[in-house]
């Protein structure tokens, strides 16, 4: 099925990627919205809350499919609470995880390029985020040092990136980049064409995590995996 209904019904919406068993205090409030049959955090969680993140707007679960059937039915719910919540402002914040380590990693597993600045830029990269042009068409990463880059195979100075990811996330490599003085009309236009460069093929779970494994890959979470149905843990 399409999921078009739903990704139009978000521009509505601040929607949040939760960095699960990234981050404590988040695996906290996750737990508080929804645990598995096991009794403990499974690897992904679903919620629609209120402005305040206090109440609940829909059946909380491990995925939408608990509370919809279909995209279109989901859509329409989206759509009469918006309704309810009428926005009081326009979003400023880089939609990001809370690195560029995750962020690069979150990046290769949605098959899309990422955008990180170097020493500052936190006002191109938040106005980027949300240019009508440009949207669903990065990952973003919060404002970096040269050394998180050089972790990642990146030889970088202070300034703007456009990076592609490698398959698993875990390095990366320059598609473009700019002074952080570059206007919104350079970056707008080369955002655009790195674009053409960025290698969209996307992956197929299974066979991409069989790979992983013959090739040795192992991405280590800060906290233990406890999803009943996630991968096995490696020593």
């Amino acid at each position: 099925m399409s999921q078009k209904p739903v990704i139009d019904a978000s521009r509505a919406f601040i929607c949040i990627r939760p960095a699960t068993y990234e981050n404590a205090a988040e695996v906290k409030y996750l737990e508080g919205i929804f645990k598995g049959r096991a009794g403990t955090l499974e690897n992904t969680v679903f919620a629609m809350m209120s402005p305040d993140g206090t109440k609940h707007l829909a059946r909380p679960g491990r995925s939408p499919q608990m509370s919809y059937r279909t995209p279109e039915a989901m859509a329409v719910a989206m759509k009469e609470l918006a309704g309810k919540f009428p926005a009081k402002g326009t979003p400023t914040a880089i939609p990001a995880m809370h690195n560029f380590r995750l962020s690069l990693n979150t990046a290769a597993c949605d098959s899309m390029p990422l955008l990180v600045a170097v020493g500052g830029g936190e006002a191109q990269l938040s106005k980027l985020a949300w240019a009508p042009e440009l949207l669903g068409k990065w990952a973003f990463s919060p404002i970096a040092t040269e050394a998180d880059l050089k972790a990642a195979g990146i030889v970088a100075g202070t300034g703007i990136y456009a990076i592609e990811p490698d398959t698993f996330g875990q390095k990366g490599s320059i598609l473009a980049q700019w002074p952080l003085s570059a206007d919104m009309a350079t970056l707008t236009k080369g955002l655009t064409e790195a674009q053409k460069r960025h290698n969209s093929e996307g992956k197929v779970a299974r066979e991409h995590i069989n790979r992983g494994t013959q090739l040795g890959v192992l991405w280590k979470s800060l906290l233990p995996n406890t999803d009943p149905n996630g991968p096995p843990q490696r020593r």
